[in-house]
C-alpha cells in the first residue's frame, strides 16, 4: 500500500472516532437531564375480559409501571393479567407499554408510571389513571307499549347505564318463538291473527361486547272487537237538575283482549239532535268482571242515550240505546236496579247515644235481588262542619257503634252504601248532632237576684 493511501485511511479512522466521541458526549449530556414525562397514561373504560394497552413516554434511564401502587413486575400483579415492557424510541426518550386483561378483579385498578435517571439521580411519576371494567349490562328501564292498532304494538324503553366509550351494541328481543336483534330503543311488533285470549310476553335485553345483559319483560293482550257485543246497562242517578249516568257492561264471558277500553256516549233529545257527545275512559273491576264509566247531563226531561263500545281492535258491532223520561225515571231506575242486581239506597238512617260517650247508628237494608245478596255496607263518617272524611269502615249488619268522649261538640254526617258482587250501590246519608239533658235541680241549688230595675231582673242560678 502506498503512503498516501495509508494516510488517507488513518484520517478516515480518526474522523469516525471523533464522530463516535461526540455522539457519546451528546448521549452523556442527554442522560444528565432530569427525568420527564412526555406522554401521560390515560384512563380506560373497557368491557370484561378484553385486553387493553396503557402507554407512558418520557426522558430518563428507567421506566416502570405501578399497579395499585405495586411494581407491575411483581408476580401477584402479573398473576392478575398485567405485563409491562419499556424501550428507547430515540435520543433517551423511553416508551412503556402496560398490557392489561380486563378481569373482574382488575376493575377500578389505579395505574401510574415512574421514570428515573441515574445521573443526576431523579424520578418523576405520571398522573394516576384508572382501569374501569363494564360487565354484562343491567336491564333496560321504562319498558312500555302503545297500541298502533289491535294487532300492532309499539314497544319503547330507556337504555341502561354503561361506561363512557363502552357501547351498547344492540337489544335482544324475544317475542314468543321469535328472536330479534335491533339497535334502536323501540320496535313495532305485530301478529297476523292475534288471539285476544292469549297473554303475549315480550322480553328485551341489552347487548354489549360481553354478551346479553339482564332482561326486562312486559305482557299484553292483542285486542280485537268481539263478534258479540256484551250487554250494556245505563243507570241514571238524579241530583236536582243533574242526571248522572252510570254505565256498565258484563265482560265475564269475554277474553281480556276483547274488553272495551272506551265508551262513546251520545245524548239526544226527542228530535234526535245530539246534545252531548263524549268518550269515557273505562275502569275494569277484575273481581266482578265488569267495566264501568260515568257521564252526566243537565236540565232534560226526556232524552235518549246511545252507547257504543270500542277497543284498539275496532268498534263493537251493536250500539245500545236507552230512553229516559224524567217524570218516570225513578220507576225505570228501580226496575233497572232490581233486574240487574244493583243496590238502591239504604233507608231510615238513625242515630242515638249511650252513656254520653257511645254513638249508635242504625239503618234499614234496601230492596235486594235474592240472586245478588248484599255482602256488606260501607259507612263513611264525615265532619258535618267542614265536610272532611273522618273514617270509613266496612259493616256486615245494619248497625254500627263507636265511642266519642266529646260527642256534644261534634256534628256528624253518616253516608252508608250497600255493596254486592256488582259493586257499590247508591249511597244515602243523614246528619246528626247530640245534646245532653240537664240534671234535675236539687236542694243544694241556689237562686239569687243580683239586681233589678223596672224592666230587667238579673238572676244568678247555681247548680253544684
Amino acid at each position: 500500500m502506498h503512503a498516501e493511501e495509508v494516510a488517507t485511511s488513518a484520517i478516515a479512522i480518526d474522523l469516525q472516532r471523533m464522530q463516535l466521541f461526540f455522539l457519546l458526549v451528546q448521549l452523556f449530556l442527554a442522560r444528565t437531564h432530569s427525568a420527564e414525562i412526555a406522554v401521560q397514561p390515560v384512563s380506560i373504560n373497557t368491557t370484561l375480559n378484553s385486553t387493553v394497552y396503557i402507554i407512558c413516554e418520557g426522558t430518563g434511564d428507567l421506566l416502570n409501571f405501578l399497579v395499585d401502587s405495586l411494581p407491575a413486575s411483581r408476580d401477584e400483579i402479573r398473576g392478575r393479567g398485567f405485563n409491562d415492557e419499556a424501550f428507547e424510541i430515540h435520543g433517551g426518550v423511553l416508551r412503556g407499554i402496560l398490557t392489561a386483561k380486563a378481569y373482574y378483579i382488575n376493575n377500578n385498578t389505579n395505574i401510574s408510571c415512574v421514570i428515573t435517571t441515574v445521573s443526576p439521580p431523579s424520578s418523576v411519576a405520571s398522573d394516576t389513571v384508572f382501569l374501569t371494567i363494564q360487565g354484562l349490562l343491567n336491564s333496560i328501564s321504562n319498558l312500555d307499549y302503545t297500541f298502533i292498532n289491535g294487532s300492532s304494538v309499539l314497544l319503547t324503553w330507556t337504555a341502561p347505564y354503561t361506561l363512557d366509550n363502552v357501547l351498547i351494541t344492540g337489544y335482544y328481543i324475544v317475542d314468543g318463538l321469535v328472536n330479534i336483534t335491533i339497535n334502536n330503543t323501540n320496535i313495532t311488533i305485530s301478529a297476523t291473527n292475534p288471539d285476544p285470549c292469549i297473554l303475549n310476553n315480550v322480553s328485551v335485553s341489552p347487548i354489549n361486547d360481553v354478551g346479553i345483559g339482564s332482561s326486562n319483560n312486559i305482557s299484553f293482550y292483542y285486542e280485537t272487537a268481539p263478534l258479540i257485543t256484551p250487554p250494556v246497562s245505563v243507570v241514571p242517578v238524579i241530583d236536582g237538575q243533574l242526571i248522572s249516568l252510570n254505565i256498565s257492561s258484563n265482560v265475564s264471558m269475554m277474553c281480556k283482549g276483547e274488553y272495551p277500553n272506551s265508551i262513546t256516549v251520545n245524548i239526544l233529545n226527542t228530535s234526535s239532535a245530539v246534545l252531548k257527545n263524549t268518550t269515557i275512559p273505562i275502569q275494569v273491576n277484575h273481581q266482578l268482571m265488569i267495566v264501568t264509566g260515568n257521564s252526566s247531563v243537565t236540565n232534560l226531561n226526556t232524552f235518549t242515550v246511545n252507547v257504543s263500545l270500542s277497543n284498539n281492535g275496532g268498534t263493537f258491532n251493536d250500539i245500545s240505546s236507552f230512553g229516559f223520561s224524567k217524570c218516570v225515571i225513578f220507576i225505570y231506575f228501580v226496575l233497572i236496579l232490581y233486574v240487574l242486581g244493583f243496590l238502591g239506597p239504604v233507608t231510615n238512617i238513625d242515630s242515638s247515644i249511650d252513656n254520653c260517650s257511645t254513638i249508635d247508628i242504625t239503618w234499614t237494608t234496601p230492596t235486594v235481588d235474592d240472586r245478588v245478596p248484599i255482602q256488606y255496607y260501607i259507612l263513611r263518617l264525615y265532619d258535618a262542619n267542614n265536610g272532611s272524611l273522618l273514617d270509613s269502615v266496612s259493616v256486615y249488619n245494619t248497625s254500627y257503634q263507636f265511642v266519642d268522649n266529646n260527642l256534644f261538640i261534634h256534628r256528624y254526617t253518616y253516608a252508608i252504601t250497600g255493596v254486592n258482587k256488582l259493586g257499590e250501590g247508591i249511597s244515602n246519608n243523614n246528619t246528626f248532632s247530640y245534646q245532653r239533658v240537664p240534671r234535675t235541680v236539687d236542694n243544694t241549688s241556689s237562686l239569687d237576684i243580683i239586681s233589678y230595675t223596672q224592666d230587667v231582673v238579673i238572676v244568678q242560678f247555681y247548680i253544684p
